[in-house]
């Protein structure tokens, strides 16, 4: 059986207020309807989504899957009080003049150097997906995070209702953009926000899913005691190259991202 569980997360870090009147690149700012109408598209799908968020937001995830609640699941969360030990490691580097002073100027507003709860909400994904494993909502073999706004038109979907795809249950799947080159240094990829694999979709069997959460909390741990820290992309990186034999991954274009549905779908034509 190849059909896929999703799961995603929401919290409200504050996006909506990240506008080019603070200097801010235009491209940062969304909204929290911003996210919410993108996850209406997802919600669509027939496949069981389990979703982390606020006890305010839940009713809003409620009302979009309203016709499918036999196949969602809602696990509040209070986001602000919780992981305190790792917002507050995250913080003390991004607030370290001698962490930012290696940064690319022309990278520097970008939220992985300055916001603490966009880095930890980043980190997180794996976490989550072994609470819902953990918590018996999970009702399939194959599980994938998705981002909350992974299907930014409903066009991503590719006409998928119910997504499903024959991935190798022995790999941990992700998709990349480039190949790492063991000359450059994980410090060079951070300062200037050199991306390989990309966080938006991963994809394992319940298995395979304890070990990426293993990894990325050593790299995370790693980070830290070097001064470092970085969002998921060079966390999963790094996770790739500790223990590649787990992982399989799957080239995609650099300006293309999100193809989940149109390359990785059991029921292509």
């Amino acid at each position: 059986m190849n059909d896929i569980t999703i799961v995603t997360a929401f919290f409200d870090i504050g996006r909506g207020t990240w506008t080019p009147d603070k200097g801010l690149p235009h491209y940062l700012l969304r909204t929290t309807d911003t996210y919410f109408d993108r996850f209406a598209n997802m919600a669509n799908l027939d496949n069981t989504i389990v979703v982390y968020t606020s006890e305010d937001l839940a009713e809003k995830v409620w009302k979009i899957r309203k016709e499918k609640e036999h196949k969602t699941v809602v696990i509040t969360v209070d986001f602000e009080d919780q992981f305190i030990e790792q917002r507050d490691s995250i913080r003390k580097v991004q607030n370290n003049p001698e962490y930012l002073a290696k940064i690319n100027p022309s990278q520097i507003k970008n939220p992985e150097y300055w916001s603490a709860d966009y880095v930890l909400v980043n980190m997180l994904k794996s976490h989550f997906v072994n609470h819902a494993i953990g918590a018996g909502v999970v009702d399939t073999d194959l599980v994938a995070w998705l981002d909350f706004g992974y299907c930014r038109e409903a066009s991503t979907l590719n006409g998928v209702e119910l997504w499903q795809y024959p991935f190798d249950k022995d790999k941990i799947h992700f998709f990349n953009i480039k190949n790492f080159n063991p000359e450059t240094s994980i410090t060079s990829i951070i300062a200037n926000n050199d991306v390989h694999v990309t966080g938006p979709c991963i994809v394992a069997s319940q298995k395979m899913w304890p070990e990426l959460e293993r990894l990325v909390e050593e790299s995370f741990k790693e980070l830290i005691s070097k001064d470092l820290i970085d969002d998921d992309q060079t966390l999963l990186l790094m996770s790739s190259l500790k223990e590649p034999e787990k992982f399989e991954l799957h080239p995609i274009s650099a300006d293309d991202w999100f193809i989940a549905f149109r390359k990785y779908n059991e029921n292509l034509s």
